[in-house]
């Protein structure tokens, strides 16, 4: 009785944000811009050492007003950690925020947006936030653009361009690594595989290249992953969060994008304009800070490394050729030597 009460409080949960607008993805057209917003965590609880939980939900409303004045941008991905823990009333607040967003919006799952179940009692943890079958439920209802039955899915949001959003979430234990099904890397391989003519970007929440070292957050099938991707040779990007940090790097025709979390130092999310030619595709980059400086002074005094997190100036605002046969730009792909994960949960 108490899950179907969740499930109808879910279900209402659209209705009474006033979602039910379904916005269009536009066609046809060789540009493709969109916002990628990370790591939201909202939440009612106090700061932690290093995240403002306590000013999540004003963060988060800042960056919609933010995106609201920025032109053309075709959709908003959310990628996970949306709430801090996945209770109702934390999705409420992320939903009413998101309702003033004028543009269409879809999410991945991250490893804070559904309860964990102990592999000593087999409950879940912590006590009362939803499961996952629950919160992909609530995304169907709430979030227009949701048409998907799993938590990982494909589209096209334009005719060159093909969108994947993959989940690494593991679900047990409270663990912050990522492991991909295999039943997830022969989705991937098929949608690669079928659509070899097309700029592939790919959302996730775990990075598949960590941008620095932490043992307790990586993908821990990466290498499995990464030997799909090899086998194309068409421009891949990868966007991910996670990490609360921001980096960029450049694997032959594979980018990594890291990009930080609304909640810790730099407090910023991504806006990124991505334009398919014959011979070439080209990424342009474009950082927004939050516009509450004196939150982001906060965050910046609480935060180890902060230069760390908030990354080079060409993982913020840079433009990366990529020539269609693979050869055009150029970063390091070298991770920096830089372990944290003392300050990540």
């Amino acid at each position: 009785m108490k899950n179907k009460i969740k499930i109808l409080l879910i279900s209402a949960l659209a209705l009474v944000l006033g979602l039910g607008t379904v916005h269009a993805f536009s066609i046809n057209e060789m540009t493709l811009k969109f916002a990628q917003l990370s790591d939201t965590h909202i939440s009612d609880r106090d700061n932690t050492s290093y995240k403002l939980l306590a000013q999540s939900k004003p963060l988060m409303a800042a960056a919609v007003r933010q995106l609201n004045k920025i032109e053309n941008i075709d959709f908003v991905m959310f990628t996970g950690d949306l709430v801090d823990s996945a209770y109702l009333q934390s999705y409420r607040d992320f939903f009413t925020i998101l309702s003033d967003l004028r543009y269409p919006s879809l999410v991945a799952f991250g490893n804070h947006d559904t309860a964990s179940i102990s592999s000593e009692t087999g409950k879940l943890v912590p006590e009362n936030t939803l499961s996952k079958p629950e919160v992909l439920k609530m995304f169907q209802d709430a979030i227009p653009n949701y048409r998907f039955d799993k938590t990982y899915y494909a589209l096209s949001p334009k005719k060159d361009y093909r969108i994947i959003v993959l989940d690494a979430v593991i679900g047990k234990d409270l663990t912050p690594n990522g492991f991909m099904s295999d039943e997830q890397l022969e989705f991937l391989d098929n949608e690669l595989n079928e659509h070899q003519d097309k700029v592939i970007v790919i959302f996730q929440h775990h990075p598949l290249v960590q941008p620095f070292e932490s043992s307790h957050h990586k993908i821990l099938n990466a290498d499995k992953y990464l030997e799909i991707l090899q086998k194309y040779k068409n421009p891949i990007a990868i966007f991910s969060g996670h990490y609360h940090t921001t980096k960029i790097i450049k694997q032959d025709n594979i980018l990594h994008v890291s990009t930080p979390s609304l909640v810790t130092y730099p407090n910023a999310f991504r806006v990124v304009s991505i334009t398919n030619y014959k011979d070439r595709t080209i990424f342009d980059f474009y950082f927004h800070e939050t516009t509450m400086k004196d939150t982001q002074a906060e965050a910046k005094a609480l935060a180890i490394a902060s230069a760390s997190f908030a990354g080079k100036d060409t993982d913020r605002m840079t433009t990366i050729t990529m020539m269609k046969s693979g050869r055009g730009g150029t970063k390091n792909t070298k991770a920096p030597k830089v372990t944290e994960d003392e300050i990540l949960d």
